[in-house]
């Protein structure tokens, strides 16, 4: 067992909290929600090149990011985190969940990195977006998703948070 601080919390350099790490970004979860980040990436992208020139940048923008994010609004739901279906309170929880990322997450992270690390603005963005990424796979699952998140290894059915805080209606037995 790794030891702990004198805080209670393990070194970010123990192995526990590492394989605890890797066990949730090597998930079938996790692998889902990526997949569907780099397809509504492309979806982004390529809607933005094909309608910049008609529209021009604000309403190609526009039209880019909301299918972008339509597409993954749909398919998270439905295919990484299991909803049987997809419901107006979690298109609010979504968008909300985006909103904090992108427009309050990333320029915190940005400025903290570039202004007060001194490190390169492009790479102060990269590393916003991945605090992003990582912000939005936890808000999806336990927020936006909550009813089934899959355990962290892939297989099989977890509680969520607010299931397995509830309590149970069978008494211990002696």
């Amino acid at each position: 067992m790794a030891d702990k601080t004198s805080t209670g919390v393990t070194p970010v350099g123990e192995p526990g909290l590492r394989r605890r790490v890797l066990t949730v970004v090597l998930s079938r979860t996790f692998r889902r929600f990526a997949l569907v980040g780099l397809a509504n990436t492309g979806i982004d992208v390529l809607l933005f090149w094909v309608l910049n020139a008609p529209l021009g940048i604000v309403l190609a923008n526009f039209v880019s990011t909301s299918a972008g994010m339509t597409f993954s609004f749909l398919l998270n739901g439905r295919h990484t985190f299991g909803s049987s279906r997809v419901t107006v309170r979690q298109a609010v929880l979504f968008v909300a969940a985006n909103g904090a990322t992108m427009w309050v997450l990333q320029p915190v992270l940005i400025h903290a990195t570039h202004d007060l690390a001194a490190v390169p603005l492009m790479v102060a963005k990269v590393v916003a977006l991945g605090g992003s990424v990582v912000a939005n796979f936890l808000l999806y699952r336990y927020v936006v998703w909550p009813e089934r998140a899959a355990d962290s290894a892939g297989g099989g059915v977890s509680l969520s948070a607010r299931e397995s805080s509830e309590p149970t209606a069978e008494l211990a037995r002696p």
